[in-house]
């Protein structure tokens, strides 16, 4: 089998979709995810806004985009990828174009509630059913190269955005990024999303057949009825798995500049540097962890993920304690939690597709990450709270090291090959 060219010398159309769904995750995610913050202070100034107020639109975002995903993944198997990544990425042209033309708080309200949709349908769970489609062993390489993206776009776009407010205003910025989801997102979909490998008379991985023994030598696509795989043990304790590292990395990533500010003994800057450092060391985080998900078992490689997301708060818990203000602690805090959400953001869906197959892996993904609102609802107010009540971080960062602590047993107790047995004899 030729894993990574077309047999006539050309590169498999999977990689090809890889860099695509990289560049589209760079912008889309990148942006939908991480840059939002840097308007807050324009909104404050221009319209007199309170933090509570433009949080709310954040909370609204939330909810949508967690609860669109299993309608995001029912829509994928019905009307395919192509089409509901090519709608959605019309929504958030007219999104960003409605950021711009942003005149009262009920309009930004309503714009974060179809933004969170049009963030779900072109980012995360559409780039893990079309990974999960096109590759099977190189599958970890191709997640852990896309999922790159998201990294990197967290990384620059948020300081590239704040250079254009300065320069060229707030609301032209956004109209701005409606540019580039138009000349640059619309067409990457148009031009490279295709749902599986024969819909081009390839299989996965890259072995190409004859057009017209197509159906005979193809793959068979199987797994598991979205029914059945919620009758299972596993898929509860994916559950689990997802809600605890939603509650805990939200809390710690909403949280971390407050602390390391108001408690730490470090000026803004440099608590804006380690959250910064922080989120690029996801980016070889993904390239490791990918490369390693093509030979480790994904479960115990997601319970790794949890080890290094579990040290994050330790490390933040250890500086409040002894050593206020000493940076080296907050490398300690960086470095393990930047690695573990590049890690854990590869490895969820590949241990996904092991246990239920990928006959309806966008269903049953959709579903788990329906826990994505519920998770950032109780983890970031929920910090919050204690915060306010004990005048410390102290309680958040230990919930959260035992949260993340408790997720490293679950992901050991999934089993994935438990339920392969099911369908093994068609593969």
């Amino acid at each position: 089998m030729e894993s990574a060219a077309h047999p006539e010398g050309g590169i498999y159309h999977g990689w090809k979709l890889v860099a695509a769904l990289c560049c589209i995750l760079f912008f889309a995610a990148g942006g939908g995810l991480y840059v939002f913050p840097v308007f807050i202070e324009s909104l404050r100034q221009e319209f007199g806004w309170s933090m509570t107020e433009i949080s709310g639109s954040a909370a609204v975002f939330a909810i949508a985009m967690g609860f669109s995903n299993p309608l995001v993944g029912t829509l994928f198997a019905r009307f395919g990828p192509r089409n509901v990544m090519l709608f959605a990425a019309g929504i958030t042209v007219l999104t960003s174009l409605g950021y711009a033309a942003l005149q009262n708080l009920v309009m930004l309200y309503a714009i974060a509630l179809f933004s969170g949709f049009a963030v779900a349908a072109t980012t995360i769970l559409p780039a893990q059913t079309l990974i999960t489609n096109w590759f099977r062993a190189f599958r970890g390489r191709a997640m852990g190269a896309t999922m790159l993206g998201i990294g990197a776009g967290g990384l620059l776009l948020p300081p590239l955005n704040e250079l254009l407010i300065r320069l060229l205003g707030w609301r032209m910025t956004w109209v701005v990024a409606a540019a580039i989801m138009l000349g640059i997102v619309v067409p990457l979909i148009a031009v490279f999303v295709r749902a599986r490998p024969a819909d081009l008379g390839l299989q996965v991985d890259g072995t190409t057949v004859d057009p017209n023994t197509l159906l005979e030598n193809a793959a068979p696509i199987v797994g598991l009825s979205v029914k059945r795989a919620a009758s299972t043990t596993g898929f509860w304790l994916l559950v689990s798995i997802f809600l605890l590292q939603l509650v805990g990395v939200s809390a710690m990533n909403f949280h971390f500049v407050p602390f390391a500010t108001q408690q730490g003994g470090f000026e803004g800057q440099q608590a804006a540097f380690y959250y910064g450092m922080a989120v690029g060391f996801s980016i070889p985080g993904r390239l490791i962890f990918g490369w390693l998900a093509d030979r480790w078992s994904p479960e115990r490689l997601l319970a790794l993920s949890f080890v290094l997301l579990a040290l994050g708060p330790i490390a933040n818990g250890v500086l409040l304690q002894f050593a206020p203000g000493d940076a080296r602690l907050l490398w300690l805090y960086a470095v393990p939690f930047g690695l573990g959400i590049g890690g854990n953001a590869v490895t969820m869906p590949i241990l996904v597709g092991r246990c239920f197959g990928e006959l309806h892996f966008s269903k049953i993904m959709g579903l788990l990450m329906s826990g994505f609102a519920i998770g950032i609802l109780v983890g970031i107010p929920g910090a919050g709270v204690i915060f306010d009540r004990t005048g410390s971080y102290e309680w958040v960062f230990i919930l959260c090291a035992a949260g993340l602590s408790l997720a490293i047993l679950l992901c050991l107790l999934v089993g994935p090959d438990r339920y392969r047995s099911e369908f093994a004899s068609l593969e």
